[in-house]
């Protein structure tokens, strides 16, 4: 994680210099950022944050991205591995 010793004369100053950073970081670098510094209970919820703001189609071509990469089964998938 990159750090400064920069000065803000104030909070809002600091969240518009982090606004800054945001708008000038590649996702990647925002998601290292938050693995590094979010709290346990932060990361256990961090899905559930990214999918509200997904639309449905974004979160299905996720949904098959995941299931391609990580072998998730869908309820058809598990219906027929209990029942053969």
């Amino acid at each position: 994680m990159n750090t400064t010793n920069t000065q803000y004369k104030d909070a809002d100053e600091a969240y518009d210099a982090g606004n800054e950073w945001i708008d000038s970081t590649r996702r990647f670098e925002k998601l290292d950022f938050i693995m590094e510094t979010a709290s346990i209970e932060f990361k256990d919820t961090f899905l559930n944050e990214i999918v509200q703001w997904m639309g449905e189609e974004d979160f299905s071509e996720f949904f098959k991205h995941l299931r391609r990469n990580w072998d998730i089964k869908t309820q058809p998938e598990l219906d027929y591995a209990m029942n053969s």
